[in-house]
């Protein structure tokens, strides 16, 4: 049985803060307004953190996106997408959407109505390009290329026109998303142990190739200009040819004398710290810019500041001046829907692709006598990572697969400083678990309803409080909660649990 490596890369957006501003790459995009709930209000607002005005004031019932280029999203009342312009914030410019992407600075989103195919929009709704029906996911767009995954499960990119720039040949791809440099990992390998990945440009042209014996990616995208690996106990950084150099962001020696419990690096390369459990900010040099007076700072754009106290939010200038007077209780700064998708609006193409992850006997590759030995293409070599842990995790497409063990991964030793991986254990349960919180409300309900209606086809049988058995006592559970669907396959049926299916609220205070 072959297993994906414990090393393949999942196609990502970096789900960091929705930082910006300046000429500094680090920032993913420019934030100039920002999603808030006033203090005193359920409603959403929208605020200019320029000079700290209210653009918008409790205009929505749910959370507005990120607002990207001036553009955003918000759910509707039936719980699908509309689209708006930040400059004329209450009249949709493109609505009913099942699934949606951000904008991005190309002035472009990726979006789908219910049971149609991926398009590519521009700022005023309309349609640049319809994305061949083969296309089951798109991720957002990023420095003018977005990641597209076709039915075979392979990964390829787009420009902003949504145009093939370069085909879809790998079985894994990271998005261009602070430099024109992009991680991918073909799709042949030569093991389940090593694995081969290759860094190219916009165009597709290989920088370098490199495996995980050598190097081993600490994150799947360049920042700063560089690719943080470990090689063999050592954090090293490799530029666009492969060759290790300096980390360009190990500038924080003064900062680290400066005898605070802890500190960070922002984007823009000053340093939030903490002393006495309360927060600041200073330069690389250790200069205080901003006192150490905050319950909390959250960097937004590198001029401009989230301060927290107490319950109460509000913005400051990076000198700790405050840019305005508006106070707000909660505030949306992550983007939390990078990928739009075809077949997951589809309650009907979700529920197949998850019928054919399992039979009688087995899920996702594994059954009832698969042991650990059998999936060691998936574990790290350093057992101590696995001690306590009884599930290994894997990534598959928009799917998360746990396989869950009889005991621990790992053990450790007597004198605690070694570990050995208990390879006898055995699969007991598989999880495959999906975030829909992208998808209508109804989305949960109509694919486990479809699933559980199906499971006749595929020799399961109900048994009891939504536990479904087959005639070889295998046994499998769905249910939903907070937007994340899952199935559970239990290798045997007296180990078996009820799922609790509760249904999203359309309104969310992210």
């Amino acid at each position: 049985m072959k297993f994906l490596s414990r090393f393949a890369f999942a196609a990502v957006v970096a789900l960091l803060m929705t930082a910006c501003g300046g000429t500094d790459t680090t920032y993913q995009y420019k934030t100039q307004y920002l999603p808030v709930q006033l203090v005193g209000s359920e409603k959403w607002s929208i605020l200019d953190v320029n000079n700290g005005e209210v653009v918008a004031k409790d205009a929505f019932v749910n959370a507005p996106s990120p607002i990207v280029a001036g553009m955003f999203y918000v759910m509707n009342d039936e719980g699908s997408f509309d689209y708006y312009d930040v400059s004329a914030p209450t009249t949709p410019v493109a609505g009913h959407f099942g699934s949606v992407t951000s904008f991005s600075d190309d002035g472009v989103a990726v979006c789908s109505r219910v049971g149609g195919p991926l398009c590519v929009i521009d700022r005023k709704g309309q349609v640049v390009k319809e994305l061949p029906k083969d296309v089951s996911q798109c991720s957002m767009f990023s420095r003018g290329m977005a990641a597209i995954q076709n039915d075979n499960g392979q990964w390829g990119y787009i420009n902003a026109s949504g145009d093939t720039i370069i085909p879809a040949n790998f079985s894994t791809a990271n998005l261009f998303l602070y430099s024109d440099y992009a991680l991918v990992v073909d799709e042949k390998q030569p093991s389940d142990s090593v694995i081969n990945f290759s860094v190219i440009d916009k165009s597709g042209k290989v920088m370098f190739n490199a495996n995980s014996s050598e190097y081993q990616p600490v994150q799947p995208y360049y920042i700063n200009g560089v690719l943080p690996v470990i090689k063999g106990d050592s954090l090293v950084c490799l530029n666009e040819n492969g060759k290790e150099v300096a980390n360009p962001i190990d500038d924080g020696d003064k900062v680290e004398k400066g005898g605070y419990a802890d500190f960070s690096r922002t984007p823009s390369g000053d340093y939030i710290v903490i002393k006495d459990k309360k927060t600041g900010m200073v330069d690389k040099n250790n200069k205080p810019l901003i006192p150490i007076e905050h319950d909390n700072l959250i960097d937004i754009n590198g001029e401009r500041l989230i301060a927290v106290d107490g319950d109460t939010y509000h913005i400051i200038d990076r000198n700790g001046n405050a840019v305005g007077n508006v106070k707000f209780s909660n505030a949306h700064v992550s983007e939390d829907n990078p990928f739009a998708t075809r077949g997951f609006i589809d309650a009907s193409l979700a529920a197949a692709s998850l019928m054919m992850m399992f039979d009688e006997t087995s899920a996702c590759g594994a059954n009832a006598n698969t042991t650990l030995m059998d999936m060691n293409g998936m574990l790290s070599t350093d057992a101590r990572m696995y001690v306590g842990s009884n599930t290994l995790v894997m990534p598959q497409g928009p799917y998360i697969i746990q396989y869950a063990f009889d005991r621990d991964v790992a053990s450790a030793n007597a004198d605690s400083t070694a570990a050995s991986f208990n390879y006898d254990a055995k699969v007991n349960r598989v999880i495959i678990s999906v975030d829909l919180n992208h998808c209508p409300t109804t989305t949960e309900p109509s694919i486990v309803n479809m699933v559980e209606s199906s499971l006749g086809k595929k020799g399961f049988v109900f048994a009891r409080d939504g536990i479904f058995c087959s005639d070889y006592l295998t046994a499998l559970t769905m249910g939903y909660d907070n937007g994340i669907m899952s199935l559970i396959y239990y290798m045997h049926f007296n180990e078996s649990v009820p799922q609790a299916k509760n249904k999203r609220q359309q309104k969310t205070n992210n």
